[in-house]
């Protein structure tokens, strides 16, 4: 046989293996992309089933506003005083300053 007959059988040989071994690589790459992306359907599957639950609550919520009336005052005072607690001390590192010079 002529050399350059054995040179092109080699290569080809050589290709085929290359080719055989990468599109098996993409195969199981592809499996793994299957696989990730059935996880991500279940995952977001979960999270409309919970945002229809926060949905339904606050309709809930809303529906209890309208019809007992929540008082105003109360949410008015809880918030002041979860506000005064947030900037409380704030204000006296200030004072402390304010003295020492």
């Amino acid at each position: 046989m002529d050399p350059s007959f054995i040179h092109a059988d080699i290569f080809f040989f050589i290709t085929t293996i290359a080719v055989i071994i990468v599109s098996l690589a993409c195969t199981v790459a592809l499996v793994y992309l299957a696989i990730i992306l059935n996880d991500v359907r279940e995952v977001t599957r979960h999270i409309k089933e919970e945002a229809a639950l926060i949905r339904e609550d606050i309709e809930t919520l809303r529906s209890d506003v309208r019809n007992k009336g929540l008082r105003a005052a109360r949410m008015w005072t809880f918030f002041q005083t979860f506000f005064k607690r947030a900037s409380a001390p704030a204000s006296r590192s200030k004072s402390k300053n304010a003295s020492k010079d």
